[in-house]
């Protein structure tokens, strides 16, 4: 079997996988996100900082991510989740066992 096609096969089989896990991850904030109430400016999610993430899995064959702030949840795209968020450990769970 061709390299490139075997990566393509493992590639959606990872996927399945965290598809069907809803993987938990810890995600580092690589851009700060703020929301202005009134005349107040708040952060939701500040640069370097550390937060719970889920990826969920796929609607329209895209994952979804969410991320756990402080006092917000982010529920984003895959493309979305990388333009702000690093992943930086993936979480071990009991599940299943």
């Amino acid at each position: 079997m061709p390299p490139l096609l075997i990566h393509h096969l493992l590639y959606h089989i990872q996927r399945k996988f965290v598809i069907n896990s809803g993987k938990r991850c810890l995600c580092r904030c690589i851009k700060s996100m703020n929301i202005i109430i009134g005349k107040e400016e708040n952060a939701l999610f500040e640069k370097g900082a550390i937060y719970d993430c889920v990826i969920k899995g796929e609607i329209n064959e895209q994952l979804y991510y969410k991320v756990y702030g402080d006092e917000f949840t982010l529920s984003c795209t895959e493309k979305e989740f990388h333009q702000n968020f690093l992943i930086i450990k993936h979480k071990k769970t009991n599940e299943g066992k």
